[in-house]
This record gives C-alpha cells, sequence and structure tokens, in this order.
C-alpha cells in the first residue's frame, strides 16, 4: 500500500504543469502556521484551552517580562 505522500506524488506527476503550480501554491498555503483565534475563549472554557495557543518566542519573552514587572506592582500603592 502506497503512502499519503507517494500517493500525491503519482497523483501530481499525471497533472499538467499549470495544475502543478496550483497544487505547489495549495500545499504552500497548507504548510503556513495558522493564526491564533482573535476571539476570547468562551464563558467556562478549561484552563488547559490555553495550551492550543502558540506565540513566538519574542511574545513569549514579553509576557515572560510583563508578569515579572506585574509581581513588582504594589496593590496599595495602585488601587484599581
Amino acid at each position: 500500500m502506497a503512502t499519503t505522500v507517494e500517493e500525491l506524488r503519482s497523483l501530481i506527476d499525471r497533472l499538467p504543469p499549470q495544475d502543478q503550480e496550483r497544487m505547489l501554491a495549495y500545499a504552500r498555503e497548507l504548510a503556513q502556521p495558522r493564526p491564533a483565534p482573535r476571539t476570547p475563549l468562551p464563558t467556562g472554557s478549561p484552563p488547559e484551552a490555553l495550551l492550543r495557543f502558540t506565540v513566538s518566542s519574542e511574545v513569549g519573552e514579553a509576557l515572560e517580562q510583563a508578569h515579572i514587572e506585574s509581581e513588582k506592582i504594589d496593590p496599595d500603592e495602585h488601587p484599581f
């Protein structure tokens, strides 16, 4: 039995060049990372749902720094 890659290769080899280019463009599109959802999690979502999100290392470092800075804030000095 052929693997998925072997079957795809066989099918693509039978396509005319312009359709091969279309398949290549489609494959490139599928390979792009998906952006995180722009809407907040629904109320009552379990905390584990946050594990699905990914961010760049730069964003991760900025979030970590913001967390560190937030721990230095004295709530008595900065009431809401």
